[in-house]
């Protein structure tokens, strides 16, 4: 089943946050699609900036009877399996930057990395990648807002890129746990090799 949200802004996506559970949901507005308990796809539309999202969720409650104080309404919670729900709260906190967030394709990959965070260097995997960030896998991730050095070594180079990056946003539950990184003034080279990257990832 589906349900649409649709905000004016990222702040009044925030007014509709609630924490509940781990990792909390959204209050939408008028009659709940199913029961409680049902899946539900939910698409969200921000006016202002124009942004889409589209979540996977679960009715956790609803007002069936609205009156002039209380609109009928329902909850949808996130699940932790999806990571749209992290990107939309890093979103409506400005955690992202707006480049990272205009479209950019995100691949499937399963890339070997080393992560260089507070002077030590561990190796890690990416889950996806794209021109302006990238998610890594990590049982240990760093806190949201730090800074890190990403080295990747594309497949059959010799040498590594290394790219800068912000994480925006963490997810410590479920089966993968990791970490939504945002490169941070990456250098045209590495944009270049990057890219280059993403184009044979697309080839398969």
């Amino acid at each position: 089943m589906q349900a649409e949200l649709v905000v004016a802004s990222p702040s009044d996506l925030l007014g509709r946050y609630y924490p509940n559970g781990k990792l909390g949901g959204l209050t939408v507005d008028g009659p709940a699609p199913g029961a409680v308990g049902d899946w539900v796809e939910l698409l969200v539309k921000v006016e202002h900036p124009l942004r889409e999202f589209k979540l996977e969720g679960q009715l956790a409650w609803a007002r069936h009877r609205g009156s002039r104080q209380l609109k009928e309404c329902f909850g949808v919670d996130f699940l932790p399996h999806d990571d749209s729900s992290q990107r939309l709260l890093a979103f409506a906190r400005k955690d992202l930057d707006a480049e990272a967030m205009r479209g950019s394709v995100r691949l499937a990959t399963a890339l070997k990395v080393r992560l260089t965070h507070l002077g030590q260097t561990r190796r890690e995997f990416l889950a996806d990648l794209s021109e302006g960030g990238a998610f890594v896998r990590s049982i240990a991730p760093a806190e949201v807002g730090q800074l890190l050095e990403l080295h990747l070594r594309p497949p059959g180079a010799l040498t590594s890129m290394v790219l800068s990056a912000r994480v925006a946003w963490v997810r410590s539950t479920g089966n993968a746990p990791g970490m939504g990184l945002v490169f941070v003034e990456p250098d045209p080279k590495a944009l270049l090799r990057l890219g280059k990257v993403l184009a044979r990832l697309a080839r398969g």
